[in-house]
């Protein structure tokens, strides 16, 4: 019976620039940092209650489905719903709601002196701080980020579990063309649909509170909620020009190519059509060593 080939990721405490750099921004490799937010005074204050007591009102965004099946809109929802009312939802029981890329310092900029930025990365993107939140049994499909940062994800309330890939497993992983996702299940793999699946090389996690997991440029990750829970990501930009460039192409190539494809020919079209292009060229890949 195939199965995923993962691997577990190793784990850190917090190191020098330099050593960092040359460990794993270099090699472009994941890594667990079990002390990056030492000192935060998030890690006291933040909570499901915490968010509550002043906050309950604000208007949220919040997804119903998963990143693949969300079509050429899967950052954006026109659903929304008070915090207190969604945060009672997923504290109290299993949920597929969850809220993704969520800049709630935008509405709560006091948060921003709950943490800081540790000296690992040269260009931290201060300006785009992220929250997610989700129910347990929720989760995110593989997929890695559009403008090819480095993400720094902190876990706070619940774990998480966290599936990663590095780039040259894309084809494997029968990417779609345009964009930076798959049709793929990591939780519940379809081997009989998805045969090269099984010889992509990655690694398995799970993120527990306090944690912060480095998610190097251009990397895969699948997310799934053990618990209810929320965390915080940072990001960084890429040290190479090349790789700073190339993210400029993969917008344009989602925001223009991708999604005028789509209203031409029907995005149930569409996307058939790049399943059955990321099938035909898994078939033709190599075995990777």
């Amino acid at each position: 019976m195939p199965e995923l080939n993962l691997q577990p990721l190793e784990r850190i405490e917090k190191t020098n620039r330099e050593d960092f750099y040359e460990n794993f921004i270099k090699p472009n490799k994941p890594v667990i940092i079990t002390d990056f937010a030492k000192g935060w005074p998030a890690l006291d204050r933040w909570s499901f209650d915490y968010f509550k007591k002043d906050h309950a009102d604000l208007m949220v965004p919040v997804f119903k489905e998963a990143f693949a099946n969300t079509g050429t809109s899967y950052i954006s929802t026109e659903n929304k719903m008070r915090f207190g009312d969604y945060l009672d939802i997923i504290a109290n029981k299993p949920s597929l709601l969850r809220m993704f890329l969520f800049n709630i310092f935008k509405h709560i900029p006091d948060l921003c002196d709950d943490f800081s930025y540790p000296d690992l990365f040269t260009r931290y993107l201060k300006k785009y701080p992220f929250m997610f939140f989700g129910g347990a049994t929720s989760w995110v499909d593989a997929h890695y980020d559009l403008d090819l940062s480095h993400v720094i994800l902190t876990q706070f309330t619940g774990r998480k579990r966290i599936v990663l890939y590095g780039p040259e497993n894309s084809d494997y992983l029968y990417r779609h063309a345009l964009t930076v996702s798959a049709n793929i299940d990591i939780g519940n793999p379809d081997f009989d649909k998805y045969p090269r699946l099984a010889q992509a090389k990655g690694y398995d996690c799970t993120l527990n509170f306090g944690e912060t997991l480095f998610i190097p440029t251009g990397y895969w990750h699948y997310v799934y909620y053990t618990d209810g829970g929320f965390s915080l990501s940072v990001r960084a930009r890429p040290e190479k020009l090349s790789r700073r460039l190339m993210s400029l192409i993969k917008i344009f190539n989602l925001t223009v190519l991708d999604h005028g494809i789509s209203k031409i020919l029907g995005a149930p079209k569409w996307y058939q059509m790049k399943e059955d292009m990321a099938q035909k060229k898994a078939k033709h890949l190599p075995s990777p060593l």
